[in-house]
């Protein structure tokens, strides 16, 4: 088994890994502040309230300081005025002051908690909210999106992003809020330190600056691994579901160590890059913990010798400066951490780029569809847009009148599931028309058809739940009644009736736990409970044996009324109930006849 290069050609073609980090900064913020709105202007101003408070206890601290240490009134404007407002309420006493100013600061740390506790709860549902937003955003393009374009996908691409990426993105808003938050308190502990010593906190800023450029450094190696992660992460997702569809191929030939050689190569390197980073930011926060311990040490020594500052508002300065090296400390790992999860984010507005936004009919009239005649004019469809023929649909005319059961057969490749794909709308046609009743199936008509129309595949697809919640997918509002009577006419009633939980038997991941052909005949009942005007069976009876198909075809032929099917298959016991058989040849059908009897 090759190593996919699937993931890097999807990211290189995204633009992924030339990316510009500010433009994808910009692009989160940008993507960010539309979803939070007047929100996130009532979680900023409840940061800055709560920042407010907590610089308003930290002044305090210098005529708490001079009292305690009782210093000269040199300490300062804030001890004058606080001494001033002291003596205006007749606080004289040491005590008294001392008493008037620690309940004060209490009530300011309480009145502060509280903001913060409001801002944290504001923070955390925008970061819900917006996380939530982005994936349903995917999830509803990918649901309109037209299906040429849906099944170019590349599924491990996009179970990455819904699965993966999308914590990543989450995070991203986690860190971005957080380095919000962390600004504003900065900025309001260098406003106080400014109001208590300008030149001295103007030069311990300088030489925070410093740091801070050499901080700037680190985020491109972040951004990079970040980048590596998102490609890893979905080469590794494609290597599982490799591994895991290909287990049982692999087993059965005792070819189980190529595939888990594969898988543990791709988990390897995810976990080198990790290490890689892991150290990356230990370097980091060192080099942040030696700088500011040189500024705190700078700016005391400064302050002393050639300020000639009280004792006081020394203390208090580095008690600011301690305050903020820690959230300093934190604002840079937060940026590194943002930056390595912007290319998850990246990823998903690129995918919702390559998924075309639903373009609405111009005509928004509800159109009325009947079960009519069924039409094909002239209808062409290349999958390559080459208009070479073999490649779709060529020039195809036909009729199917109501009723009929119509066979599709002829070799792999000939066209026959790209024909049953424009018959129910899935493909439009590049050219000519496909009409029902003559309203053609397009736009809002094609949408409506669908409505109606039952469509069964060779490979059953069932959901990790009860018969029953697989059963009512297709028709919730139906009764017990109409879903045994499902099972009756595709032959699953009685193996459902054995099961020890009947219709609440839990089927395994796609139906694994029962066989193919129990599967295909679910399937069918389920096709059978939407009561469509269209049966589409696309070799949707190959695991059933051929006894059974017949009576399966033979119920759908006895329903009233009777709906029009188009059953897709290769042996002759399959076609021989039909009324007429297609057989189809590099776009085109070459015979319509009889079936043969057998």
């Amino acid at each position: 088994m090759n190593k996919p290069d699937l993931p890097v050609s999807e990211l290189a073609k995204s633009g992924l890994a030339n990316s510009d980090l500010v433009k994808q900064a910009i692009a989160f913020v940008e993507d960010f502040t539309a979803f939070a709105g007047l929100n996130g202007v009532w979680a900023a101003a409840l940061a800055v309230i709560a920042a407010a408070f907590e610089g308003i206890g930290l002044l305090l601290l210098v005529p708490l300081l001079s009292i305690v240490t009782a210093a000269d009134a040199g300490a300062g404007w804030t001890h004058r005025f606080v001494a001033q407002a002291l003596d205006a309420i007749g606080a004289q006493t040491r005590t008294a002051q001392l008493s008037v100013l620690l309940g004060l600061f209490a009530v300011l740390v309480v009145i502060r908690a509280i903001f913060v506790a409001r801002r944290n709860i504001t923070l955390a549902q925008l970061e819900a909210g917006f996380v939530e937003t982005v994936r349903g955003r995917l999830a509803r393009r990918l649901a309109a999106a037209p299906w040429p374009v849906v099944s170019r996908l590349q599924h491990a691409r996009v179970t990455h992003l819904v699965s993966g990426d999308i914590h990543r993105v989450g995070a991203a808003t986690h860190y971005m809020v957080q380095f919000a938050a962390t600004v504003i308190v900065i900025l309001a502990q260098i406003v106080i330190a400014f109001l208590l010593a300008p030149l001295l906190t103007a030069v311990a800023l300088f030489l925070i600056a410093i740091g801070a450029a050499v901080g700037l450094i680190m985020l491109r190696r972040a951004h990079d691994f970040g980048e590596q992660l998102s490609r890893m992460g979905i080469a590794l997702m494609h290597e599982t579901t490799q591994f895991l569809g290909g287990l049982k191929l692999a087993a059965g030939q005792n070819r189980q160590a190529s595939f888990l050689a594969e898988f543990q190569d791709s988990l390897a390197g995810l976990k080198r890059e990790q290490l890689a980073y892991i150290r990356q930011q230990n370097r980091n926060r060192l080099a942040v913990t030696i700088i500011a311990g040189f500024v705190g040490a700078l700016t005391a020594f400064v302050g002393l010798v050639f300020f000639d500052m009280q004792p006081a508002v020394i203390l208090t300065m580095l008690l600011i400066f301690a305050r903020i090296s820690g959230p300093a400390m934190q604002m840079s790992q937060t940026l590194q951490e943002f930056a390595s999860m912007l290319p998850a984010h990246a990823e998903f507005l690129q995918l919702e780029r390559d998924l075309p936004a639903p373009e609405l009919p111009a005509d928004q009239t509800v159109v009325a569809i009947v079960p009519d005649t069924i039409v094909f004019r002239d209808v062409s469809f290349h999958y390559d847009r080459s208009g070479q023929p073999g490649a779709g649909i060529e020039g195809l005319d036909l009729t199917i009148a109501p009723g009929t059961f119509l066979g599709v057969s002829g070799p792999t490749g000939a066209g026959k599931s790209t024909f049953a794909d424009l018959l129910i709308g899935l493909l439009e046609p590049d050219s000519g028309e496909i009409t029902v009743g003559g309203t053609r199936l397009r736009g809002a008509a094609g949408v409506k058809w669908r409505d109606h129309v039952s469509y069964v595949v060779q490979d059953p697809y069932l959901f990790r739940d009860t018969i029953r919640r697989n059963l009512l997918w297709a028709n919730p509002r139906a009764s017990e009644v109409e879903i045994w009577d499902a099972l009756v006419i595709a032959e699953a009633a009685a193996f459902v009736d054995r099961l020890k939980d009947g219709l609440d038997t839990v089927l395994g991941e796609r139906g694994v736990l029962i066989s193919g052909g129990e599967r295909q005949r679910l399937c069918l009942a389920r096709a059978a409970l939407r009561r469509p005007w269209l049966f589409v069976l696309d070799e949707a009876t190959s695991a059933i044996d051929v006894a059974t198909e017949h009576k399966i075809l033979k119920r759908m032929l006895d329903l009233d009324p009777r709906p029009t099917i188009v059953m897709i298959a290769h042996r002759d016991q399959s076609l021989a109930y039909c009324d007429r058989v297609l057989r189809f040849e590099n776009g085109r059908f070459v015979t319509d006849e009889s079936p043969v009897t057998v």
